[in-house]
C-alpha cells in the first residue's frame, strides 16, 4: 500500500528551557542539560488523504533529559490532539504528527524512545498582535513576544538555520511559560521561544 499523502499549513510555536538563543540551532549540548519543550501546531489548512484538518491544533511535548545532545535521542514525546477532532482527524492527526506519516517530523521521531500518550483536549492557539500563545486548562500555558529586534515590536529572524520548521526563524522569548502533566512541572517564562508559519507535506 502506498503511503497516504497529506499537507499542512499552519502556525507553529515552541518555548524550550534554554536560554536565548536555543543551543540547538547550533548543534550544541541545551542550556542546562536537559530539554524541555511544547511545541504547538494550529492547523489553518490541511489533509491527510481524504480527511480535512482545518482548524485543529495539536501539541507535540518533547522531553529530553540530557546530558548529551538533543540528537544523541533518548527523547521522551507526547500528543495533544485538539478535542474537537473528530475519530478520523485524530487517526490522521496523530500519524503527521508522531512522524508515522512521513516528512519532518519522521526524522525528529527516530531519537524518541518513550511514547507517554495521546490525550484529547481543549487547546486553544492564538495570535494577538505580536503575541503568539497556546493554552491547554490545568496543563499548559504558554505565550510568546518577539525577542531582539532592532524595530519592536518586529521581530529579529535568524537565518539558514536546520531547524525542522525552516531555515528562517523568528526569535521569540516566553512572556508565559508553565507545564504540568505525566509528573513534571516547569515555567520557561523568560526562556527561548519560537514561532513562523510553516507549510509541510508528506509522500
Amino acid at each position: 500500500m502506498s503511503p497516504t499523502s497529506w499537507s499542512i499549513t499552519g502556525d507553529y510555536l515552541e518555548n524550550c528551557n534554554c536560554e536565548l538563543l536555543c543551543p540547538c540551532l547550533f548543534a550544541v549540548k541545551p542550556t542546562y542539560g536537559d530539554c524541555r519543550v511544547p511545541i504547538a501546531y494550529h492547523i489553518r489548512d490541511g489533509h491527510y488523504g481524504d480527511v480535512r484538518l482545518d482548524d485543529r491544533t495539536v501539541v507535540r511535548l518533547t522531553i529530553f533529559p540530557g546530558p548529551g545532545l538533543m540528537s544523541d535521542g533518548n527523547q521522551k514525546m507526547a500528543l495533544y490532539i485538539d478535542e474537537r477532532a473528530t475519530p478520523e482527524q485524530q487517526e490522521a492527526l496523530v500519524e503527521v504528527f508522531s512522524g508515522q506519516a512521513g516528512g519532518p517530523l519522521a526524522r525528529l521521531q527516530v531519537l524518541v524512545t518513550e511514547f507517554l500518550g495521546v490525550k484529547r483536549v481543549p487547546i486553544t492557539y492564538t495570535i494577538d498582535g505580536p503575541i503568539h500563545s497556546v493554552f491547554i486548562p490545568d496543563i499548559l500555558d504558554v505565550a510568546l513576544e518577539p525577542a531582539g529586534g532592532a524595530h519592536p515590536p518586529r521581530e529579529m529572524v535568524i537565518t539558514n538555520t536546520r531547524h525542522t520548521c525552516g531555515p528562517d526563524l523568528p526569535v521569540a522569548r516566553g512572556v508565559r511559560g508553565k507545564f504540568r502533566d505525566y509528573g513534571y512541572a516547569w515555567d520557561n517564562t523568560g526562556k527561548n521561544g519560537h514561532y513562523k508559519l510553516i507549510e509541510w507535506r508528506g509522500p
